[in-house]
């Protein structure tokens, strides 16, 4: 069993390592993506949006979505990343867990987050390290994770 999994994502990718105590270093165990996380809001393709009827005479208004479609990707992926995370955790796959993300990505995380796993996280770290080299990332973490 490795001792702590540590996560580094963002809105587009996420990384997933395991930290032993027999072995300090980054492992990487899973890898993830999500396109849509790159593209900019205005890019992303969006059928026309609803129209709404005017109450008084014939006139039509587009209803704005009270979310973003940019949001609701980055609601979509958080959730993968929950999922594959509370599987690691059921299977015993790591007792600690140490999350590293940007701030806004980090809100995200929280609010998905069951309390079983709230409960594993040991250190956060709020700085997007995903483009980073495994010695960088390290460098960035607590000195003992396991």
């Amino acid at each position: 069993m490795a001792d702590t999994w540590v996560l580094v994502a963002d809105s587009a990718r996420a990384r997933v390592f395991e930290v032993t105590r027999e072995n300090p270093t980054l492992r990487e165990v899973a890898a993830f993506t999500n396109p849509e996380g790159r593209i900019a809001q205005r890019e992303l393709r969006h059928d026309r949006l609803p129209r709404v009827n005017e109450s008084m005479g014939h006139a039509r208004h587009a209803i704005e979505p009270h979310t973003s479609l940019k949001q609701k990707s980055t609601d979509r992926f958080v959730r993968i990343l929950r999922d594959e995370l509370e599987r690691g955790h059921a299977t015993h796959g790591y007792e600690h867990l140490v999350l590293v993300a940007a701030p806004r990505f980090m809100g995200a995380l929280h609010g998905a987050l069951h309390d079983s796993l709230q409960k594993c996280v040991v250190a956060e770290v709020k700085r997007n390290l995903t483009p980073m080299s495994l010695a960088k990332i390290r460098e960035h973490l607590p000195p003992r994770l396991a």
